[in-house]
């Protein structure tokens, strides 16, 4: 008689065990359902797995949440119009709105063999489809609003708002046959920001800031000149005064220093007469006044992109 290892046995018996998901989750699954797999020395991390593997089959579908621009948009770059990247903000959005769409999946099969754990999960298709047209219908609902608004800023932010839907859009195909189409559309818009760039608005700028690097000008610049305006030392239509003062804070820490910023900004017209204002505080804290001074820059950096708009010189 043959003497064959328990060990062998053991091995075999595990591998002939195992179904037939854990290698071929997708013939798995019926045609309404996503699936995939995760195999983890533990449960909660495979199904953790799962979830991420479920995730890499959105990405490996699209070419990726940087290329989601049409190329009509890469085209109208040409011509200064807007920037086809998407910034961090954007990106983080699309993130958030994935992970969402993914959180919908639900666990439907668990394997555990000698070696690991394993989890099967799977996404309903019209589950996942609905996450993302009522996350769409939102990003739509606050397009309408803008556009109605047409101020330059609103322009800008449904550019952004655009970039976001069209990568929720890529997924939603990948979910749901057909296209979930939108209201406001990303040649109207740019048709909208040229009507604004031709008609030549000029800004001057005058910056009172505390370091020889020049961050708030630079911000501000960036901000105007993405909003259309043309930037100008001679005679203009409008007049933009910036300071940027810093007032240092008591700080009980050891090592440590506070100071709070003062961002204003106003706005004149060729009268020199003053049409808008607006204020920004931050107080920061950093091991230097530099650190503070770095640490706080970002928030007064979004402040003026956000809140330049309300200067009245649209």
């Amino acid at each position: 008689m043959r003497f064959i290892p328990l060990s062998i046995v053991f091995l075999s018996l595990s591998t002939f065990a195992a179904p037939k998901w854990v290698n071929s989750p997708m013939e798995f699954c019926p045609p309404t359902e996503l699936c995939a797999v995760g195999e983890a020395a533990g449960a909660l991390i495979a199904e953790m797995a799962a979830r991420d593997s479920l995730a890499k089959i959105f990405q490996t579908k699209i070419q990726s949440d940087q290329s989601v621009v049409t190329t009509s948009t890469s085209k109208s770059d040409q011509h200064g119009l807007l920037s086809a990247g998407v910034d961090e903000e954007t990106y983080q959005r699309i993130r958030e709105f994935a992970e969402e769409v993914i959180q919908g999946a639900y666990i439907k099969e668990r394997y555990e063999s000698s070696e690991a754990h394993f989890a099967l999960v799977a996404l309903h298709k019209s589950k996942g489809a609905k996450i993302i047209e009522d996350k769409m219908s939102v990003i739509d609902e606050n397009n309408r609003s803008l556009i109605k608004d047409g101020r330059r800023s609103s322009l800008n932010r449904i550019i952004k708002n655009l970039k976001v839907r069209d990568a929720l859009h890529e997924r939603y195909r990948i979910l749901k046959t057909g296209t979930f189409s939108s209201p406001v559309s990303l040649s109207k818009v740019l048709r909208k920001k040229k009507e604004k760039r031709l008609l030549g608005v000029k800004v001057s700028l005058r910056v009172k800031e505390l370091k020889k690097a020049k961050e708030i000008k630079k911000a501000v610049t960036k901000s105007l000149l993405d909003n259309d305006f043309i930037l100008s030392k001679d005679r203009s239509t409008f007049v933009i005064k910036v300071t940027l003062e810093e007032e240092r804070q008591y700080m009980k820490v050891k090592g440590f220093v506070k100071f709070k910023y003062l961002l204003q900004a106003k706005s004149y017209n060729s009268n020199s007469e003053e049409i808008g204002a607006v204020k920004y505080e931050i107080a920061q804290t950093g091991r230097t006044k530099v650190q503070a001074y770095n640490n706080a820059m970002p928030g007064l950096k979004k402040f003026i992109e956000e809140h330049f708009d309300e200067l009245n010189i649209d």
